[in-house]
């Protein structure tokens, strides 16, 4: 299905009934990583995921990245759907963008789950490594050199899971499709992007904070630890790494049922 917007469609799905539940996914990768964490959650939730603006089924011609459109998306989302609040579970920028949404529209919000948020400009301020990663890879960008900056990508976010199923042919390549609009646009604007700490404790209420326990020290799990701190929250660790929704869905699945029937 498709919400019909001025300058963009979104693409997104519905499945199951009861309290609503939106997945919000992450760079270079669209919907699809949801499929079967949704099949899951349906029995519980009436879930909702979609292809972000931008990507794959939900492309736009203007390939710009900004977050309040993104943010918009989901809040006119809820509206087509006739929904007042939602449950939100988002994956690496996905768990930003879910934050962004609880910021502006907290009232929609009845809890977040960010996992391994991609707050990018906390991370640029205060992780050298991080900060030579980005400049490495915007480097290999401007020189148009985008495979290579896939690849200094995948490193990055930690290592692969072998347990992750094999995408298909299809999902692969519309995927890939992102690759130029993450690099050029998507990464670049969550580089700028940095909310007041304070604005993120107004609402720690609705927030839990998770990372893969088999991740390793990435960046991203760093990230996840000082934004738990901030909190005063105790970061909990889900089985797997940072595309745990999709390597090990009813895993995922699970995690996100047990943390929403907790709220912790």
């Amino acid at each position: 299905m498709y919400l019909k917007k001025e300058n963009t469609n979104i693409y997104y799905e519905v499945r199951g009934r009861g309290d609503a539940l939106v997945l919000i996914h992450g760079v270079i990768t669209d919907s699809a990583m949801f499929d079967q964490t949704a099949e899951y959650l349906s029995r519980f939730y009436n879930v909702i995921w979609y292809d972000r603006r931008g990507n794959s089924r939900s492309s736009t011609g203007t390939k710009v990245f900004d977050i309040g459109q993104q943010t918009d998306d989901i809040r006119d989302l809820l509206d087509e759907l006739g929904i007042e609040s939602a449950y939100i579970a988002g994956a690496s920028a996905g768990a930003v963008i879910g934050l962004d949404f609880l910021i502006k529209y907290p009232e929609r919000v009845r809890h977040l789950i960010m996992y391994e948020p991609a707050m990018l400009g906390q991370m640029l301020k205060d992780d050298p490594e991080f900060r030579e990663w980005s400049e490495k890879t915007e480097a290999l960008v401007e020189a148009g050199k985008l495979n290579s900056a896939l690849l200094r990508f995948a490193a990055h976010i930690g290592p692969a899971d072998s347990r992750s199923p094999v995408r298909s042919e299809e999902d692969s390549l519309r995927e890939l499709g992102n690759l130029e609009y993450a690099m050029t646009a998507e990464i670049p604007g969550l580089l700028e992007y940095d909310p007041d700490p304070g604005l993120i404790c107004l609402h720690g209420d609705k927030i839990t904070v998770a990372a893969g326990e088999k991740s390793g020290d990435t960046a991203y799990v760093k990230e996840a630890k000082h934004l738990a701190e901030i909190l005063g929250k105790k970061l909990l660790y889900y089985p797997g790494g940072h595309n745990l929704p999709y390597d090990l869905s009813e895993e995922f699945a699970a995690c996100v049922l047990g943390t929403f029937m907790l709220r912790v």
